[in-house]
């Protein structure tokens, strides 16, 4: 299987945006937000890494809810490549933020909706 993943920003995508959903999706606890795309790439590996060695069963948890790729995962963890596991896994779900990101960003509302007129 050949894996490759686009890890340029979409230019309507802001990478702080992604990065925040980053930070929710797996709790971590930053002093700063990463700013580049690097740095966050730096920061999902350290803590798939961890999360891997340590909480698996919790890791794969959320990897079902984020709803990364099935087969993308069982090609992070097969041997049919020399990358470390854990920056794959990192490129995946960074790959699906960016997606989810996109979405957000075309089909929010132009004008936030009041629901309060509808009562």
């Amino acid at each position: 299987m050949d894996l490759c993943l686009n890890l340029n920003f979409h230019m309507d995508i802001p990478i702080q945006m992604v990065a925040q959903q980053v930070v929710d999706d797996f709790a971590l606890e930053v002093v700063a937000p990463p700013q580049s795309e690097e740095e966050l790439l730096d920061l999902l590996g350290d803590a798939v890494a961890y999360l891997i060695e340590k909480r698996l069963e919790y890791f794969m948890q959320i990897l079902y809810t984020m709803d990364v790729d099935e087969d993308a995962m069982r090609y992070a963890f097969s041997d049919e490549h020399d990358q470390p596991v854990n920056m794959i896994l990192a490129r995946i779900i960074l790959e699906r933020e960016k997606q989810k990101a996109q979405t957000r960003l075309e089909y929010q509302p132009e004008t936030p909706r009041d629901w309060n007129e509808d009562l």
